[in-house]
């Protein structure tokens, strides 16, 4: 939430200090920003918003803002253009950036892809695919809905002490946040239960299944999206923690999203990005079957830049975009991550 540092970016905004680190990274800085996305979308009402609040990383007006300035200072580029430079010894552009969004949401379509095409930026997209033309809600989607929207007024988590459900949003927003940070820690087929279990204790009122406000885009969508300069990306197949899969599964995970990719793209699939992200979420192990099942890229959730001469290719970091990241704290975030990131 917004706290000192955006307040030390107002100020440096205000002084006017701001546009000077900004031109001075621009012109000396090897680093190539990636900025991480995953929903475009206004909400008006979050207490009263039954999906995962968090996942919104700008409002349409903010994104176009956004996006404005990336296009004004900065040069967009994809994954394929960098490793083109880097295959051909070529430092990228300066002024490189590379603006990527996670899971595939319909409102990267709907609400992201007209700004992009307008300002002539070839974002990346990372999809799990084996969610698109279902139009089956990602697993941590549907459960949000379910907890947000149930009657019950506690639930249970393997063995550990039932959690107590009131009406209030903040509640169960709470009590949402601790069941998804323990599912992501869990064996795969152990979090696939408890998801089973979980349903069966909410009872959801409503199929939340088709609700516009969530839920994948098409490849369709993805196929005129491709066309018009948008890379996609893997971010598997199921959406699991891949270094929570046994090795038969990674594989499947890994190679299957590739292929469905490749086959509605025709363009190489290069660069995947790790399911949730954090250190956790990736090790030695996935890393190697990554690169086994023909990636050259891996891309992380955690916060930070990297020099593309010296980055380790399977552990990239990104510059997360948030829904109350002010204009102020994404120009500083950008003119100077190490500090604002």
């Amino acid at each position: 939430m917004p706290g000192k540092r955006d307040a030390a970016a107002r100020l440096l905004a205000g002084t006017g200090m701001l546009g000077i680190v900004a031109a001075i990274r621009s012109r000396f800085a090897r680093t190539v920003p990636i900025l991480a996305y995953h929903r475009v979308l206004d909400v008006t009402d979050e207490d009263n918003y039954p999906f995962d609040v968090e996942l919104i990383s700008a409002s349409v007006a903010s994104f176009a803002e956004q996006m404005a300035y990336v296009a004004r200072h900065h040069r967009p580029t994809t994954f394929a253009a960098l490793l083109d430079h880097l295959d051909n010894d070529r430092a990228p552009p300066q002024g490189s950036i590379v603006v990527t969004f996670d899971d595939g949401f319909a409102d990267n379509y709907h609400h992201a892809f007209p700004v992009l095409r307008q300002l002539g930026i070839p974002a990346t997209i990372f999809l799990s695919t084996g969610y698109l033309d279902r139009q089956q809600m990602y697993w941590y989607e549907k459960l949000t809905h379910d907890v947000m929207t149930t009657r019950a007024t506690q639930l249970r988590l393997l063995d550990e002490a039932p959690l107590a459900i009131d009406d209030g949003a903040p509640s169960r927003r709470s009590a949402l946040a601790v069941v998804l940070r323990r599912l992501k820690r869990v064996p795969n087929q152990v979090r696939l239960d408890c998801l089973a279990d979980l349903e069966r204790q909410l009872e959801p009122p409503a199929d939340c299944n088709g609700d516009s406000r969530s839920g994948p885009m098409t490849w369709e969508h993805v196929a005129e999206m491709s066309r018009a300069g948008i890379e996609f990306g893997s971010h598997a197949v199921t959406h699991p923690v891949l270094s929570m899969l046994d090795p038969v599964d990674l594989d499947f995970e890994l190679r299957a999203s590739k292929a469905s990719i490749e086959a509605v793209t025709g363009k190489p699939c290069q660069t995947i990005a790790y399911p949730v992200g954090g250190p956790h979420a990736f090790n030695p192990g996935v890393q190697q079957a990554a690169q086994a099942a023909g990636y050259r890229l891996g891309v992380t959730y955690m916060s930070g830049v990297d020099v593309p001469a010296d980055w380790d290719p399977f552990a990239l970091h990104r510059l997360h975009v948030e829904r109350y990241t002010d204009r102020h704290r994404f120009r500083a975030m950008l003119a100077a991550p190490g500090v604002f990131a």
